[in-house]
Protein backbone atom coordinates (compact mmCIF):
# COMPACT_ATOMS: atom_id res chain seq x y z
CA UNK A 1 0.00 0.00 0.00
CA UNK A 2 2.50 2.12 1.37
CA UNK A 3 6.23 3.02 0.23
CA UNK A 4 8.39 2.05 3.02
CA UNK A 5 12.56 2.81 3.48
CA UNK A 6 14.62 0.69 4.40
CA UNK A 7 14.21 -0.59 8.22
CA UNK A 8 16.78 0.87 10.70
CA UNK A 9 16.83 1.22 14.69
CA UNK A 10 15.78 4.70 13.97
CA UNK A 11 13.62 4.82 11.23
CA UNK A 12 11.27 1.73 11.10
CA UNK A 13 9.01 1.26 8.17
CA UNK A 14 8.97 5.34 8.20
CA UNK A 15 6.92 6.50 5.05
CA UNK A 16 6.32 10.16 5.48
CA UNK A 17 7.59 13.11 7.11
CA UNK A 18 5.26 15.56 8.13
CA UNK A 19 5.49 19.20 8.97
CA UNK A 20 3.29 20.84 11.81
CA UNK A 21 1.98 23.83 10.20
CA UNK A 22 -0.39 25.09 13.52
CA UNK A 23 2.82 25.49 16.28
CA UNK A 24 6.46 25.08 15.45
CA UNK A 25 7.05 24.50 12.57
CA UNK A 26 8.99 21.22 13.09
CA UNK A 27 9.04 18.24 11.64
CA UNK A 28 8.37 15.02 12.49
CA UNK A 29 8.18 11.21 10.69
CA UNK A 30 5.41 8.75 10.60
CA UNK A 31 5.62 5.17 10.45
CA UNK A 32 3.54 2.26 9.28
CA UNK A 33 2.59 -0.37 11.74
CA UNK A 34 1.90 -3.50 9.76
CA UNK A 35 0.15 -5.50 12.12
CA UNK A 36 -2.43 -2.89 13.71
CA UNK A 37 -2.72 -1.78 10.37
CA UNK A 38 -2.21 2.15 11.02
CA UNK A 39 0.69 4.71 11.33
CA UNK A 40 1.99 6.52 14.59
CA UNK A 41 3.59 9.80 14.63
CA UNK A 42 7.11 9.71 16.51
CA UNK A 43 7.41 11.99 18.93
CA UNK A 44 10.25 11.93 21.68
CA UNK A 45 8.90 13.06 24.83
CA UNK A 46 4.68 12.62 24.64
CA UNK A 47 4.62 15.38 27.98
CA UNK A 48 6.06 17.94 25.91
CA UNK A 49 2.69 17.84 23.74
CA UNK A 50 0.53 20.32 25.46
CA UNK A 51 3.26 23.25 24.13
CA UNK A 52 1.84 22.46 20.27
CA UNK A 53 -2.05 22.81 21.35
CA UNK A 54 -1.45 26.43 22.20
CA UNK A 55 -2.46 28.46 19.20
CA UNK A 56 -5.18 30.59 18.16
CA UNK A 57 -6.07 28.97 15.26
CA UNK A 58 -6.52 25.89 17.33
CA UNK A 59 -10.59 26.26 16.27
CA UNK A 60 -11.66 23.28 18.40
CA UNK A 61 -10.68 25.04 21.59
CA UNK A 62 -12.40 28.35 20.44
CA UNK A 63 -16.24 29.63 20.86
CA UNK A 64 -16.58 32.21 19.09
CA UNK A 65 -15.45 32.51 15.05
CA UNK A 66 -12.71 35.50 14.65
CA UNK A 67 -12.06 34.98 10.63
CA UNK A 68 -14.02 34.07 7.59
CA UNK A 69 -12.80 30.62 7.47
CA UNK A 70 -13.87 30.04 11.19
CA UNK A 71 -16.88 31.28 10.36
CA UNK A 72 -17.66 28.80 7.87
CA UNK A 73 -15.93 26.03 10.43
CA UNK A 74 -18.78 27.26 12.98
CA UNK A 75 -21.72 27.06 10.75
CA UNK A 76 -20.25 23.33 9.17
CA UNK A 77 -19.87 22.51 12.98
CA UNK A 78 -23.77 23.64 13.71
CA UNK A 79 -24.72 21.41 10.74
CA UNK A 80 -22.85 18.30 11.83
CA UNK A 81 -24.50 18.37 15.42
CA UNK A 82 -27.97 17.66 13.29
CA UNK A 83 -25.90 15.41 10.83
CA UNK A 84 -24.10 13.45 14.61
CA UNK A 85 -27.59 12.98 16.20
CA UNK A 86 -29.99 11.97 13.27
CA UNK A 87 -27.08 9.11 12.77
CA UNK A 88 -27.02 8.42 16.50
CA UNK A 89 -30.41 8.43 17.70
CA UNK A 90 -31.15 5.18 16.64
CA UNK A 91 -28.78 3.71 18.93
CA UNK A 92 -28.82 5.62 21.77
CA UNK A 93 -31.66 5.43 25.16
CA UNK A 94 -33.78 8.40 25.25
CA UNK A 95 -32.73 10.74 28.19
CA UNK A 96 -29.33 8.12 28.73
CA UNK A 97 -26.29 9.25 29.99
CA UNK A 98 -23.76 10.64 27.81
CA UNK A 99 -19.78 11.20 28.37
CA UNK A 100 -18.22 12.83 25.40
CA UNK A 101 -14.47 12.47 25.72
CA UNK A 102 -12.30 15.62 24.33
CA UNK A 103 -15.47 17.53 24.28
CA UNK A 104 -13.49 20.74 23.48
CA UNK A 105 -15.95 24.02 23.96
CA UNK A 106 -18.82 21.65 24.75
CA UNK A 107 -20.83 22.26 21.67
CA UNK A 108 -21.85 18.69 21.13
CA UNK A 109 -23.06 18.51 24.48
CA UNK A 110 -25.14 21.66 24.07
CA UNK A 111 -26.61 20.05 21.33
CA UNK A 112 -27.35 17.14 22.75
CA UNK A 113 -28.27 18.58 26.23
CA UNK A 114 -31.23 20.38 24.66
CA UNK A 115 -32.40 17.12 22.78
CA UNK A 116 -32.74 15.88 26.73
CA UNK A 117 -29.79 13.58 27.32
CA UNK A 118 -28.11 13.35 30.76
CA UNK A 119 -24.16 14.94 29.39
CA UNK A 120 -20.99 14.85 30.99
CA UNK A 121 -17.36 16.12 29.42
CA UNK A 122 -13.91 14.80 29.48
CA UNK A 123 -11.55 17.87 28.35
CA UNK A 124 -7.60 18.40 29.34
CA UNK A 125 -7.65 22.05 28.07
CA UNK A 126 -8.04 24.50 30.84
CA UNK A 127 -9.48 27.45 28.57
CA UNK A 128 -12.22 24.93 26.79
CA UNK A 129 -13.12 23.20 30.40
CA UNK A 130 -13.99 26.74 31.21
CA UNK A 131 -15.83 27.62 28.62
CA UNK A 132 -18.18 24.29 29.50
CA UNK A 133 -18.39 25.00 32.72
CA UNK A 134 -19.94 28.51 32.01
CA UNK A 135 -22.77 26.46 29.49
CA UNK A 136 -23.53 24.41 33.08
CA UNK A 137 -21.65 21.14 31.58
CA UNK A 138 -20.09 18.94 34.36
CA UNK A 139 -16.42 18.76 32.55
CA UNK A 140 -13.66 16.87 34.61
CA UNK A 141 -10.00 16.93 33.25
CA UNK A 142 -9.72 13.42 33.19
CA UNK A 143 -11.29 9.98 33.29
CA UNK A 144 -9.88 9.01 36.67
CA UNK A 145 -12.57 9.66 39.09
CA UNK A 146 -15.65 8.98 36.35
CA UNK A 147 -18.14 6.42 38.19
CA UNK A 148 -17.85 2.97 36.34
CA UNK A 149 -20.60 0.88 34.10
CA UNK A 150 -22.45 4.70 34.32
CA UNK A 151 -22.73 5.70 30.65
CA UNK A 152 -24.99 4.79 27.77
CA UNK A 153 -23.11 6.57 25.43
CA UNK A 154 -19.39 7.33 25.04
CA UNK A 155 -18.36 9.43 22.17
CA UNK A 156 -14.77 10.86 20.74
CA UNK A 157 -15.39 13.13 17.94
CA UNK A 158 -11.45 13.43 16.54
CA UNK A 159 -9.96 12.75 19.73
CA UNK A 160 -8.69 9.24 19.34
CA UNK A 161 -6.02 9.64 17.22
CA UNK A 162 -4.84 12.66 19.56
CA UNK A 163 -4.25 9.76 22.80
CA UNK A 164 -1.55 7.76 23.93
CA UNK A 165 -2.24 4.14 24.05
CA UNK A 166 -5.47 3.77 22.53
CA UNK A 167 -5.57 0.13 23.86
CA UNK A 168 -5.48 0.85 26.99
CA UNK A 169 -8.07 3.98 26.63
CA UNK A 170 -10.64 1.79 24.81
CA UNK A 171 -10.26 -0.55 27.75
CA UNK A 172 -11.07 2.26 30.33
CA UNK A 173 -13.87 3.20 27.95
CA UNK A 174 -14.97 -0.09 28.43
CA UNK A 175 -15.40 0.08 32.09
CA UNK A 176 -17.34 3.04 32.19
CA UNK A 177 -20.01 2.33 29.71
CA UNK A 178 -22.67 0.37 30.94
CA UNK A 179 -23.90 -3.32 29.20
CA UNK A 180 -24.28 -2.95 25.49
CA UNK A 181 -23.34 0.53 26.14
CA UNK A 182 -22.27 2.66 22.91
CA UNK A 183 -18.79 4.05 21.93
CA UNK A 184 -18.81 6.24 19.07
CA UNK A 185 -15.32 6.90 17.58
CA UNK A 186 -14.71 9.36 14.33
CA UNK A 187 -11.47 9.60 13.27
CA UNK A 188 -9.56 11.23 9.91
CA UNK A 189 -9.58 8.26 7.44
CA UNK A 190 -5.58 7.47 6.37
CA UNK A 191 -6.82 5.23 3.18
CA UNK A 192 -8.83 8.26 1.74
CA UNK A 193 -8.14 9.97 -1.29
CA UNK A 194 -7.27 12.92 -0.07
CA UNK A 195 -4.71 11.80 2.22
CA UNK A 196 -3.29 9.59 -1.14
CA UNK A 197 -3.09 13.05 -2.82
CA UNK A 198 -1.71 15.61 -0.62
CA UNK A 199 0.48 13.08 1.14
CA UNK A 200 2.88 14.79 3.90
CA UNK A 201 0.69 17.69 3.45
CA UNK A 202 -2.60 16.43 4.03
CA UNK A 203 -3.81 18.67 6.84
CA UNK A 204 -5.80 15.86 9.06
CA UNK A 205 -2.26 14.67 9.64
CA UNK A 206 -1.70 17.19 12.33
CA UNK A 207 1.81 16.38 13.51
CA UNK A 208 2.74 15.89 16.48
CA UNK A 209 -1.24 16.15 17.66
CA UNK A 210 -1.96 13.13 15.84
CA UNK A 211 0.12 10.53 17.60
CA UNK A 212 -2.30 8.06 15.32
CA UNK A 213 -3.08 7.88 11.81
CA UNK A 214 -6.06 5.24 11.61
CA UNK A 215 -6.96 3.24 8.86
CA UNK A 216 -11.00 1.81 9.10
CA UNK A 217 -9.65 -1.92 9.01
CA UNK A 218 -7.33 -1.35 11.71
CA UNK A 219 -9.84 0.97 14.42
CA UNK A 220 -12.29 -1.50 13.88
CA UNK A 221 -9.67 -4.72 14.83
CA UNK A 222 -8.56 -2.95 17.67
CA UNK A 223 -11.69 -2.05 18.79
CA UNK A 224 -13.24 -5.26 18.19
CA UNK A 225 -10.41 -6.83 20.38
CA UNK A 226 -10.81 -4.63 23.37
CA UNK A 227 -14.58 -5.85 23.32
CA UNK A 228 -16.98 -4.21 21.21
CA UNK A 229 -18.77 -5.36 17.54
CA UNK A 230 -19.11 -2.72 14.86
CA UNK A 231 -22.60 -1.46 14.72
CA UNK A 232 -22.07 0.80 11.72
CA UNK A 233 -19.84 2.69 10.16
CA UNK A 234 -20.21 5.88 8.29
CA UNK A 235 -18.51 9.19 6.61
CA UNK A 236 -18.43 12.63 8.34
CA UNK A 237 -19.08 14.13 4.36
CA UNK A 238 -17.74 18.20 5.24
CA UNK A 239 -14.70 17.14 7.43
CA UNK A 240 -13.10 16.87 3.47
CA UNK A 241 -13.90 20.36 2.49
CA UNK A 242 -11.51 21.84 5.44
CA UNK A 243 -9.33 19.36 5.08
CA UNK A 244 -8.83 19.77 1.65
CA UNK A 245 -8.53 23.96 2.00
CA UNK A 246 -5.94 23.49 5.11
CA UNK A 247 -3.91 21.04 2.75
CA UNK A 248 -3.73 23.27 0.11
CA UNK A 249 -2.85 26.09 1.90
CA UNK A 250 0.02 23.51 3.48
CA UNK A 251 1.40 22.82 -0.16
CA UNK A 252 1.56 27.27 -0.89
CA UNK A 253 -0.87 27.25 -3.56
CA UNK A 254 -2.72 30.08 -4.39
CA UNK A 255 -6.24 30.37 -4.03
CA UNK A 256 -6.30 27.42 -1.52
CA UNK A 257 -10.11 27.49 -0.62
CA UNK A 258 -11.41 27.62 -4.29
CA UNK A 259 -8.87 24.64 -4.92
CA UNK A 260 -9.90 23.26 -1.93
CA UNK A 261 -13.31 23.07 -2.25
CA UNK A 262 -13.02 21.88 -6.14
CA UNK A 263 -10.87 19.02 -4.99
CA UNK A 264 -12.98 18.38 -1.78
CA UNK A 265 -15.85 17.59 -4.40
CA UNK A 266 -14.16 15.43 -6.85
CA UNK A 267 -12.71 13.24 -3.16
CA UNK A 268 -16.46 12.69 -2.34
CA UNK A 269 -17.63 11.87 -5.46
CA UNK A 270 -14.51 9.04 -5.80
CA UNK A 271 -15.67 7.81 -1.84
CA UNK A 272 -19.21 6.92 -3.35
CA UNK A 273 -17.90 4.14 -5.07
CA UNK A 274 -14.84 3.45 -2.48
CA UNK A 275 -15.66 4.74 0.29
CA UNK A 276 -12.31 5.85 1.39
CA UNK A 277 -14.34 9.11 2.66
CA UNK A 278 -11.42 11.81 4.28
CA UNK A 279 -13.12 10.96 8.25
CA UNK A 280 -15.59 8.16 9.00
CA UNK A 281 -17.09 7.65 11.92
CA UNK A 282 -17.91 4.48 13.44
CA UNK A 283 -20.73 3.27 16.09
CA UNK A 284 -19.90 0.42 18.41
CA UNK A 285 -21.58 -1.66 20.99
CA UNK A 286 -19.51 -2.91 24.61
CA UNK A 287 -20.14 -6.88 23.94
CA UNK A 288 -21.42 -8.99 27.25
CA UNK A 289 -19.00 -10.92 28.80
Amino acid sequence: MFHVERMSKTQHNKILEATDYLVSGESFSIHWDPIHQRARTAVEHLETLDAYYESSDYISHSSKPDSFISTLYVWARSFMLSYKYALLKQHLRSNGRLLDVGCGTGSFLSFMKKKGFDVYGVESNAKARNICLQSNIEVQSTESKLPLASYDTLSLWHVLEHLPEPESRLATYRELLKPEGILVIAVPNFESHDRIHYQQHWAALDVPRHLWHFTPKGLINMAEASGFDLLQKRALGLDVFYISYLSEKHRGKSLPFVRGTLKAVWFSFKALFSGKHSSCVFVFRKRLP
